[in-house]
């Protein structure tokens, strides 16, 4: 950069300006070709200024100013108008601006180098309008209603839909109702005392495709308070095709395969006998006897579970091949624990563990201890959690290029069974079955990085693809731009502004299969929800002191009105040159 000045877009500035010498060098190549027609030299040095100012226009140059220290108040949603008096009383002349997220307030922030923010706060994507100046927030009161919610957002049919939060204030006496499509009531909780209530609830849906759930506040007469929507996608559930293997039948076992069985899996187990003799059970499948474990047989599979023992008895000829195929075609496999791996080491056993002598646990909304084994997880080791229980991991993966090997320190799960606890044992095995399995090969992942999209605010979304060329469209096959990582070619993000509330659609052009379904908030949705998450963004981002300096550096845009007129006037010689030479 030269001194003094920069570009707003300086992240692009290198495919910019790879960009420019192809363009150059694309039209140096014709007018060389036909040089003989004269203005040569001045063709070749128009098109030069040409090309620099378009590339200055897409990057748009900034300066650095001095500028006197100038102050003002950007008023937000929910300010305190008792702190607004008084720093207007404390700084006299200050500005006062209102802030509204649909409306650019960039001219208005070039004058001031320290803005007071008052209220919910500046909204994530305007962030970047206050890089150069020195913030000081204020937040507003957290709000009364829902501030805290997770639920489960994409679940297979057949699995249990659970709605986490926290409600701040409510009325005394009041039902939180979780609803489904049609209105039917789920499950409910009332609330006994206004204070800051945690609240849980769950219901099981029905049919498969894409709901919109309620969660509503009523009154003790039934009448609704409040409602917001809970979009929620079902999907059919895609059976797994299962292996087990054991030294020798074991009721967790027997408890398990009944499990999967029960879930609609193809399931195969093979339990040893005596040396060389197995016993084999079918379930929800075709007779198919594995004695051994090559890669055509590996590769049938989405998962094995086996014991410790038997795993760690093979030899490093068959554990190479069950690596491999973990490696390279994504197969999943879960160890069940014994004395045995606790007391490997971590190269040969993929996990790390301590001895911690705790026995009994508690895992997330659940009031029933479980048993386990006395070690934990080594936190330092790099492994990723599935199953957490008063603070500790106690069942996680280790991640092998393009598949997983998982284990549990719990002791003898089926016990939750015979306690009564089976939605617990069914919860603790779906979300292990879920992040293991062999991963079902897509030419497109989705991902939604705005959290709650609302109509005229940006969505943006990534996504990953090996494509080398595609388009992205919406429902109206209107395409959307996307920006490619420069450090990972498969990675690719993109802005839409939502125009309409309910499902929406974005997918490949050409391609229906590979479709992204997100939701669209009314702005009246989730209100305090939204206004809570943006204070704790606001307080992490303007977290710092407020610079007080009198004088400040600043950079300002540079107007482009002269690379416009140099555009403009290169293009046109450029299109007349050619002319003028014919005519001669």
């Amino acid at each position: 950069m030269i001194e003094g000045f920069s570009f707003v877009n300086k992240d692009i500035l290198i495919p910019v300006f790879i960009g420019g010498l192809v363009l150059f060098g694309s039209y140096f190549y014709k007018e060389w070709v036909t040089r003989k027609q004269g203005n040569f030299s001045i063709n070749i040095i128009v098109a030069l200024l040409t090309i620099a100012a378009l590339a200055i226009l897409v990057l748009e140059p900034t300066r650095e100013v001095e500028i006197n220290d100038h102050q003002g108040i950007l008023l937000s949603e929910g300010f305190n108008v008792q702190q607004r008096d008084s720093l207007l009383s404390l700084n006299k002349g200050l500005k006062v601006l209102k802030y509204n997220p649909k409306k650019s307030i960039r001219n208005q922030l070039d004058s001031l180098t320290t803005v007071y923010v008052l209220g919910e706060g500046i909204k994530p994507f305007d962030f970047s309008r206050f890089n150069n100046i020195a913030v000081e927030y204020f937040p507003a009161n957290i709000p009364l209603g829902i501030t805290q919610l997770t639920y489960t957002k994409k679940i297979s049919l057949g699995e249990k839909v659970e709605v986490i939060g926290s409600y701040n204030q409510p009325v005394n006496g009041s039902f939180l109702v979780f609803e489904d499509s049609r209105g039917n009531g789920l499950d409910s909780i009332q609330f006994v005392e206004s204070s800051f209530t945690d609240f849980t609830l769950s219901g099981s849906p029905k049919a498969s495709g894409n709901y919109v759930y309620q969660l509503s506040e009523k009154d003790s007469a039934g009448v609704v308070i409040n409602s917001n929507p809970l979009p929620i996608e079902i999907k059919q559930k895609q059976p797994l095709r299962v292996l087990i293997l054991n030294n020798f039948p074991t009721f967790e076992t027997k408890y398990l395969k009944n499990f999967l069985s029960e879930e609609g899996h193809e399931v195969v187990v093979r339990s040893q006998l005596t040396k060389g003799k197995f016993k084999f059970e079918y379930f929800n499948t075709t007779s198919l006897p594995v004695y051994q474990f090559t890669d055509e047989i590996l590769k049938q599979f989405d998962l094995v579970i086996a014991d410790a023992d038997t795993y760690f008895s093979f030899g490093s000829t068959i554990k190479n091949r069950f690596e491999k195929n973990i490696r390279e075609n994504g197969l999943g496999v879960f160890i069940q624990p014994s004395d045995f791996i606790f007391n490997r080491s971590a190269s040969w056993s993929y996990f790390r563990f301590n001895r911690d002598d705790i026995k009994e646990l508690q895992i997330l909304n659940s009031t029933i201890a479980l048993e386990k084994y006395p070690y934990e997880f080594d936190e330092e080791f790099l492994v990723s959690p599935i199953i957490v229980g008063d603070g500790k991991t106690i069942a996680a993966y280790k991640q092998m290029a393009l598949g997983r090997v998982a284990t549990t320190t719990l002791l003898s799960s089926y016990q939750m069974l015979l306690n009564g606890s089976g939605q617990t044992y069914k919860s603790i095995w779906t979300n292990i079955l879920d992040e293991i399995a062999k991963p079902k090969i897509v030419p497109v992942e989705w991902n939604a990085n705005t959290k709650i999209p609302k109509v005229d605010e940006p969505f943006d979304f990534s996504l990953y693809t090996n494509l080398q060329e595609f388009a992205v469209i919406d429902e109206d096959s209107v395409r959307t731009p996307m920006l490619q990582k420069l450090m990972v070619s498969t990675h690719f993000t993109g802005t839409i502004y939502p125009k309409k509330t309910g499902w929406q659609h974005l997918s490949i052009d050409g391609d229906s299969t590979s479709q992204f379904s997100f939701f669209v908030y009314d702005s009246v949705d989730w209100k305090a929800l939204s206004s809570t998450q943006n204070i704790v963004l606001n307080q992490k981002k303007f977290k710092t002191d407020v610079n007080k300096n009198k004088t400040v550096i600043s950079n300002r845009p540079v107007s482009p009105l002269l690379f416009y007129i140099l555009f403009l006037l290169g293009v046109g010689w450029l299109w007349l040159s050619p002319k003028v030479s014919i005519e001669r």
